[in-house]
């Protein structure tokens, strides 16, 4: 059976413990995933909560992201006040308890001291192809973008998240979308595809991931890495993305502790 890296080990170990801190409310992970849909009358779908079931159609178009403040407590953000959401004291079993703070991450304190914002990356996984009980394809790469950055003009007060956006407009219809604006985009490095566990499998978990991006890392060195030649956004074969070594990844990038994550079932 192929082995489940570390950084996913450890997150779904975190978000297990974060959903039995307090089983009387839903718990919040460090990162929301947010879904379009399909039909332009129909509101888009946010997963808060780890391992929320959602459908194939639910989870059908790229999805776009936010992370709770209290994982960025460290990160000095312009135009935007953190104070309120992340001054309290830091608990394991909070979002701000995985991976507490940039400062321990690879990078972050250079660029936090010049008065840079990072830039980050989000990866999806499906953990249990082709059957959660017989993972023998896991894990299959969904999605893979990078060249990200903190939304700074707007902190959602009410609920504490910062959204990720693209650094410059670009066409199409794939890549990061703010959620509440539909033309900022970003080509992925590989593009999001869908849920699509066998009809007689059980549910599948799909686990998203959240780096800050290490200095010289960008979209083009992350395309060097995976041997990938789509610059135009093209899609990548399933060879790519059955069994996709995310630990050769992570070593290979020199990618630090994750920032944030979530996971859905499908």
């Amino acid at each position: 059976m192929p082995k489940e890296a570390p950084s996913v080990t450890t997150l779904l170990s975190f978000l297990s413990a974060l959903s039995e801190a307090n089983p009387s409310r839903p718990a919040r992970a460090p990162l929301r995933i947010h879904f379009p849909s399909s039909d332009s009358s129909a509101s888009p779908t946010t997963v808060s909560s780890p391992g929320t079931t959602l459908t194939k159609d639910a989870a059908a178009l790229p999805p776009s992201y936010s992370i709770s403040a209290t994982a960025l407590s460290n990160i000095t953000v312009p135009n935007c006040d953190l104070s309120p959401v992340s001054s309290h004291s830091s608990s394991s079993l909070e979002p701000d308890g995985f991976g507490t703070g940039h400062s321990r991450r690879r990078g972050s304190a250079a660029s936090n001291a010049q008065g840079n914002i990072p830039h980050y990356m989000v990866i999806c996984l499906d953990l249990d192809p082709p059957f959660p009980s017989f993972p023998v394809l896991a894990p299959i790469l969904h999605s893979l973008e990078a060249d990200l950055r903190l939304e700074t003009e707007e902190l959602d007060a009410a609920e504490g998240y910062l959204y990720l956006t693209a650094d410059e407009v670009v066409g199409g219809s794939e890549g990061i979308r703010h959620a509440r604006e539909d033309t900022r985009r970003t080509k992925p490095v590989v593009r999001y595809m869908g849920p699509k566990p066998p009809g007689v499998s059980s549910p599948h978990r799909y686990v998203f991931l959240c780096w800050e991006q290490p200095g010289g890392v960008d979209g083009k060195k992350v395309r060097e890495v995976l041997g990938l030649d789509n610059e135009e956004g093209e899609d990548v074969g399933m060879a790519t993305r059955v069994r996709f070594d995310q630990e050769a990844f992570e070593r290979n990038l020199g990618l630090g502790e994750v920032v944030a994550g979530n996971y859905f079932v499908c």
